[in-house]
Parts: structure tokens; sequence; C-alpha cells
């Protein structure tokens, strides 16, 4: 027989005997009797019931409070729990209900917390005074979401009869970061054309100086004045101190007219500014360079000149200076011609200068007030590949001398000279330092002679866009510890070290067999063929490695408390998993980082561990002639833009929206 359907004001069918809809929840209601009734062996008695605590708390707790006075729980594996007394000394339990919350911490929706007639949880019976403690199955809360539970007690025979106080919580772990979908079809990155040029020196670990430096904003610490002789009436002309640029201005357009030509194709080479900027194959150093006539050591008169010297390791066996002079303003009065007439190019042993005739400039190589011109000269320089497996240390000079003719009647000229290496700017001095290399005999894997600029670190680039498991790990290490690997923001370069010995101890010890597929999750995975690898950052291929201990060279050993050799249990954990429809980079479960740890280590896809590095880095090994010790950065291409919750480092969670760029 049908059903008898009776239909709304709205015209949607309804059967006659369906049950009409479940009543909501009430937050307040009495609690529910889940031992059955009461027993009545004894009087109920108000004040011979058990009674719950009045400070329910949810753990582990984090060592920060959320907002709103909400206990932020550091771990997908929640606890809660809360003091309980009986006045006959009874052994007692408490039930344990859990509610969604809003932002001021009112109950929203009952959570089910498992399959029980009620949804509740009932703690184990504990002495009378204990504290009675559950497990909240894992799945059953979100993250990032805001809950309060509260607990009513029972002690075998009475019930409590109202709900303890509500407490609030949140379970929002350490670290979460919600990673971009994968777009595997995203090309690498050309490490090549990705070099931006930069004005840091950043020297091989262990080479003598300052390994580190950038452009000082004060005078140059090395830099003299370059004087004549002064005559009997006390006079002289002198090259004075260049002068600096601030640190980390880059050329640009200036006040003069017009706007100076790239230097040989290279547009961030010209006059229009103070710089000295380089990459791993081209260094473009720009000075302003004043002219002075002084009188018995007092200036009487300053004529500002630009002066550019860009050299390009250009060839095998070869590399390239490009010299320009030019007026920064107009020629003072007071001079009747500056005349540049001499220059004699240095360089060490094997390395040779092909001097070029007067008529190789570009431009007169003098001027007088009211001419603006510009005069260039192109230098080529040799070495000598013939020995193989050697390696040469260049750094090529120029001597220019000048005849000064001040205009005020005496015609002999003053004879001064300006020695490029004796005007550095502090902290700049090596960045033209060139290293030349030959390859071993009998070397097959098609390397060729070259140089690079051995004090400029290049960047490797990551794929973000096609391996974000990877470039998200090495982001929040780079972002969220003091040790900063690799980051060129807070100038702490990455170290290769070359050693396969050591490189496989130092990953050992933080990624020992087996712990990836401990602690990982196949939601991660990308499919049927892939297989969860450990991770680890920074590389177990630099001396930046938490595995390699100071007495191997290491410079950020991981040591755990009371121990002596570096051990990936000193890293922040990490692992990736699908929750909802993105792959989150979460903090392994029960673990609290501190974020002073120095290294990382993370349960991820392999594809996306191995893609990110294997023959990428490999290439970028070989183009930027990377040896042993030579600093580089690594750029993750990732970014949180702004999405960041609590800040990123000083001890902070870290949960954050991720983009790839």
């Amino acid at each position: 027989m049908a059903a008898l359907l009776m239909f709304s004001v709205g015209g949607v069918a309804q059967a006659a005997s369906d049950p009409a809809p479940a009543a909501k929840p009430d937050p307040n209601a009495a609690p529910p009797k889940v031992h059955g009734p009461e027993k009545q062996t004894r009087a109920a008695a108000a004040g011979a019931r058990p009674a719950s605590g009045k400070s329910p708390k949810a753990s582990p707790l984090s060592r920060n409070a959320a907002p709103s006075g909400f206990q932020r729980v550091t771990s997908q594996k929640v606890q809660l729990k809360n003091t309980v007394t009986d006045p006959d000394g009874d052994k007692v339990n408490l039930t344990f209900e859990v509610w969604t919350a809003n932002a001021a911490g009112e109950p929203v929706a009952k959570v089910k917390l498992n399959d029980s007639t009620y949804g509740v949880i009932v703690s184990p019976y504990v002495e009378s005074g204990g504290t009675a403690t559950v497990d909240v199955p894992v799945g059953k809360l979100a993250l990032n979401t805001n809950y309060v539970f509260h607990t009513n007690a029972y002690d075998g025979s009475l019930y409590e009869t109202v709900w303890s106080p509500w407490a609030k919580f949140r379970v929002e772990l350490p670290v979460d970061l919600t990673l971009p979908t994968p777009n595997y079809s995203a090309p690498n990155p050309n490490h090549y054309d990705a070099q931006v040029p930069n004005y840091y020196q950043t020297k091989p670990l262990g080479q003598p100086g300052t390994p580190l430096a950038a452009r000082s904003t004060t005078a140059a610490k090395s830099a003299v004045e370059q004087c004549s002789e002064p005559d009997a009436d006390g006079r002289q002309v002198c090259f004075g101190k260049s002068v600096p640029a601030p640190k980390g201005k880059a050329p640009h357009a200036s006040a003069k007219a017009g706007v100076a030509a790239a230097t040989a194709g290279v547009e961030w080479c010209n006059t229009d500014f103070e710089s000295i900027l380089a990459t791993r194959f081209t260094e473009c150093d720009v000075r302003s360079v004043p002219v002075i006539i002084k009188m018995d050591g007092v200036p009487q008169a300053v004529a500002k000149f630009m002066f550019l010297r860009m050299i390009q390791l250009d060839g095998q066996n070869s590399f390239t200076e490009h010299l320009t002079i030019e007026p920064a303003q107009q020629i003072p009065p007071a001079f009747r011609e500056i005349n540049f007439v001499g220059w004699n190019h240095l360089c060490e042993d094997s390395c040779t200068p092909q001097e070029q005739p007067a008529s190789a400039w570009t431009g007169k190589t003098w001027w007088v007030p009211g001419e603006m011109h510009s005069a260039s000269l192109t230098t080529p320089f040799t070495w000598d590949t013939s020995a193989s497996g050697q390696e040469y240390l260049y750094k090529p000079d120029i001597q220019i001398d000048a005849n000064i003719l001040p205009a005020d009647g005496k015609f002999r000229p003053f004879v001064t000279g300006y020695q490029w290496s004796l005007d550095y700017d502090g902290g700049t001095e090596d960045l033209d330092r060139i290293r030349c290399d030959t390859p071993a005999a009998g070397a097959s894997d098609g390397v060729v002679p070259g140089c690079v600029f051995v004090n400029h670190a290049p960047v490797y680039t990551f794929n973000a866009k096609a391996f974000p498991q990877a470039a998200a790990h090495a982001w929040l290490i780079q972002k969220a510890t003091p040790k900063h690997p690799g980051s060129m923001a807070d100038q702490k370069p990455l170290y290769y070290m070359g050693d396969e010995a050591q490189n496989a101890r130092s990953r050992n010890r933080i990624c020992p067999t087996g712990w990836a597929a401990d602690n990982g999750d196949a939601s991660a995975l990308v499919d049927a063929a892939d297989t969860l690898n450990c991770d680890e950052f920074a590389f177990a291929s630099s001396y930046n490695s938490g595995g390699m201990s100071a007495t191997e060279g290491g410079l950020n050993p991981a040591i755990p408390a009371g121990k002596t050799t570096p051990n990936g249990d000193a890293c922040i954990g990490t692992y990736a998993k699908k929750h909802g429809s993105m792959v989150h980079l979460f903090s392994l479960n029960g673990t609290d980082p501190t974020f002073s740890e120095v290294c990382g280590r993370s349960a991820i896809s392999g594809m996306h561990n191995q893609e990110s590095m294997g023959g990428h880095f490999a290439n970028f090994m070989k183009q930027m002639r990377i040896k042993d010790k030579d600093a580089y950065w690594l750029d993750t291409r990732m970014d949180d833009g702004g999405t960041c919750r609590y800040g990123v480092g000083g001890g902070q969670p870290v949960i954050c929206q991720l983009a790839a760029q």
C-alpha cells in the first residue's frame, strides 16, 4: 500500500509516516546517564555526589595560547582531561562531551566522538582527587577548528547532576602548511638564465678574510687617495677615493642627461649609478671617482668621473674586460684639460692581458670643460689551459695614467695615476677574484676548461610548481629556524660538501632506513609507483647538514639532548598528508618543535623529493662549476602571501597557505 504523502507549503513531498527531524542537541541539557539509572543502594544526597574539577584541560598544549583564550593543542592525538573528587573516597570516572564552538567559545554543534548512543567518551575509573584522561580518536576533530568540552562525574552509584565549566581548545599543529596543487608540466628553471646579480661577496668555506660581506655603506676600508707629488707651491692633483653606493642599490637612471648604455649588452652594468654587482660569470664595478686639485693638502677644485670596469668570463681559456670612463658632471673651469694617456693591465702568472693600442678606444680619452662624452676600451685576457686537473686564482688589475692641467696659467700638467685595486669599497675587495680550472686527465663527463667569480654564490632554484612538497619543506626550515640555510635574505649560504662517504653518513643519521615509511602518509604519494622518502634539509651534500658533526667539519650538527652524535631526532619532523582536497605539510604527531632546531626531515613523496634535485642539481653544479666548499643559495620559489598565522620564526607556530612562484 502506498505511503500517504503530505506536501509542505513549499511543494516538497513528505511521507506522513516519516519521522520528524531530530531535535538539535542542547549544550546546556542535563548530563546523560551513560551508565544507566543511579543505584539506590544509598541516599542520593547532594554532598555524596562526585564532582568534576573546575579547570578541564586539552593536551598536548603549545607554549603559545591561541586567540580568545583557546588552549592550543599541538597534535592530532588529542587528550582531554579533568580532575575529579568524590566525598566518599570512591573511585570515579568522567564522561567527556565535545562541541564545535564559535570565536567567543560558545558551543555550536555536538561532535560524535564514537558510535555509542550519546557520542561521548567515558574515562577509566581513577582515585578520588586524581585526573581522568581520555584519548580522542584521530580524525574526529578537525584541524584549525574551535572546540569546547565539559565533563560529568560518576562514582559507580551516583552521577554529578551538572556539567563542569566549558574548556576551550583548538587543534592546531605547530606546522601546518597548505600546499598548492602540483603542476607536473611546469618547466624546470634555467639555472644559467635565472642568476640575478647581487653585491654579496660570498667566499668558499674556510677561505681567509671575510667569508661573507656586503658592500659597505661607509668609506672604503682599504681605499687610498692616489696623488701626484706636490710642486714647489704645494699644489698637487689626486684621484680621490671612490664613493660607495647605498647598500643594496643597483644601477638605475640618474639625474644625468640621458641614460647610459648597457655595457656589452649587460643591462645592469652601466654608469648611471655607483655599484658593484656580480653573477657567477660577470662582474661590474662602477665607481664615482673624484679628480681633485689640492693646495697644501686642501681641495681647491673637484671634477667627478664615473669609472666602470666589467669583466665577462666568456670563453673556455679567455675572459674580457670592458673599461668605460666618462664625466659624472660638467668639468669645472678650474681644469683646462684632463687627459688619460696610458694604461697597463696586470694579472698573475699563466694569465696574459692582450694590451690594446690607443686607437682601440671608442671616444676621446681627454676632456675639457663642457664635454660629457664617454670613452671605452675592451681588453681580452687569456690563460693557460695546457695542464689537466689544475686550478688557478686570478685577480685582474689595471693602472691608468693621467695628465691633469689646471686652468691657472701654469701649463705644466700634473702627472698621476689610478690603480683599480687600490680603491675597493670595503667588503667587496675580492668580488672580482676569478677561479679557472681545467678538467682532470681522462675526464669524460663533458667538462671543459672554464672560469667563475669564485666569491659570488649562484642560486639553485626549485621547481616549486611541480614539486611543492620538497619546496615547502625547504621553505619551512629556511624561514622558521635560526640557521636559515640557503637564504639570501638572511645571508646564510649553503656550502657544497663533495665527500660521498660523508654525504652517506650525514644522510643516514638524519634519515635512517624506514623512517619515512614509519612516519609518512600514503595520501601524499603521486601514484602507485611512488614511495615515501625522507627529505632532509639542509642537504646531506652540504656542510650545513644537521647530520655532519663539528669534528667532521659540519657547521650545524643536530645533537639531541644527552647525545654526542648527530641524529634526526633533533630536527623538526614533518610529513605530507592529504587533508580535505589539499596536501598539507604537518608536524609529526606528538611533536612540538621549538623552532630553534638546525635542520628538518620530512616524510614526503619520493617523486617530489628526487625530482626537486636529481639531475637538475647535477646540471646546476656543472654549469656553475661548483666545487667542494663553494657557497650557493637556494630559492625555494615558495611564498606565503602574508597568510601565516602566529608569524614565522621566533618560536611561533607556522600555519600558512603557500603558493608556488
